[in-house]
């Protein structure tokens, strides 16, 4: 069974419960979070220790307080971890069940589960945690059934970044210089600009506006 696990979670009871579940399955050394910065770090540290975290259940959303985060939600620590710890393995544990999130999540071969916390999640949870120590991918039949709806949108975690980027603010050329800064290819305006027109005509939107109230709409960000 796994020696080193992560809880990212920022409510106190599921946090408390999918501890126990680990006692339980003989996994004694557990760090908790309510940060994904804190996450990111912890994760940094063990490695330095020479004592990896080798599981970490994460939510996606995280309540905003007087902490300014770098790392915003869920979705981008996994990210942030694949790339800098590439073992470490990833189980999703969320309240989130829109098919464009689990199926984006699950077709980025980011992580090796996702679990919704409903009825059935705990048990689901515990079984996730026994297939992905035997290296195995695991996702309940609900979401399985999800992921076959043949009304899912498709788009690539790219086009995630200049959406979400756009609804904060951000210019094309802001766009641009961050994609630059942080080695996302491709990067050039013009690149940026032909897809955010892909992407109108793909949705049906006349303006950027329309275009995020959309996303926004489907949960996409």
């Amino acid at each position: 069974m796994f020696k080193h696990v992560l809880i990212a979670e920022d409510l106190d009871s599921v946090n408390l419960a999918v501890q126990q579940m680990f006692e339980r399955l003989g996994v004694f050394k557990i760090e908790n979070t309510q940060y994904c910065d804190q996450a990111f770090l912890k994760c940094k540290k063990a490695e330095l220790d020479g004592d990896p975290i080798e599981l970490l259940i994460c939510d996606l959303s995280f309540k905003q307080d007087f902490r300014q985060e770098k790392i915003e939600n869920g979705e981008e620590l996994i990210w942030k971890l694949k790339n800098d710890f590439p073992s470490i393995k990833i189980i999703v544990h969320s309240v989130e069940d829109h098919p464009n999130t689990v199926k984006r999540l699950w077709e980025s071969g980011k992580i090796d589960a996702y679990i919704c916390k409903d009825r059935n999640g705990m048990q689901n949870l515990k079984d996730a945690i026994l297939k992905v120590y035997k290296n195995e991918k695991y996702l309940p039949k609900s979401l399985k059934d999800t992921l076959k709806q043949d009304n899912i949108v498709q788009i690539a975690q790219y086009e995630v970044r200049i959406l979400k980027l756009l609804s904060e603010g951000f210019t094309q050329e802001e766009i641009h210089l961050k994609f630059k800064e942080n080695g996302i290819y491709p990067h050039s305006k013009s690149s940026i600009e032909k897809r955010l027109k892909e992407l109108k005509e793909d949705f049906g939107a006349r303006t950027n506006p329309q275009l995020i109230s959309m996303a926004k709409d489907l949960k996409i960000i």
